[in-house]
């Protein structure tokens, strides 16, 4: 299950509001500890574990409809580079054990993959 959560800003309080449940507000005083309240209250509401639901941020109340707009597409990026970074390490792993048991050195793996030949030996060995 998906939220949104229009965030607005009252004074010090960062002020939460889940469109669609009924008595979804929140405040806090650091920006930080918004989704951790945010969770926790619809937790309760929806007798619910904090992790089975996603929340979409409106802040566009805060930054306006460009900095919205930046915002969304900073965490589609943040996404895809997590996944694309994901496949990196998996990518490079199994290059390394591929070179490993072609009988390619460790000091050449490192030069072909341009890390250490230290950290050749950890991710072979890991």
């Amino acid at each position: 299950m998906k939220y949104e959560v229009t965030v607005s800003r009252e004074g010090k309080w960062w002020v939460a509001v889940v469109n669609g449940v009924n008595g979804a507000a929140t405040e806090v005083t650091q920006l930080s500890d918004l989704e951790i309240e945010v969770r926790d209250l619809l937790a309760g509401l929806l007798d619910a574990d904090e992790d089975d639901f996603d929340l979409d941020w409106d802040l566009s109340s805060v930054v306006g409809a460009k900095g919205q707009a930046a915002w969304e597409a900073f965490v589609k990026e943040r996404k895809e580079l997590a996944a694309m970074k994901e496949r990196f390490d998996s990518n490079r792993i199994a290059t390394l054990q591929a070179l490993h048991q072609a009988g390619v050195s460790t000091r050449d793996s490192a030069a072909l993959m341009d890390i250490s030949h230290q950290r050749v030996h950890q991710l072979i060995n890991a």
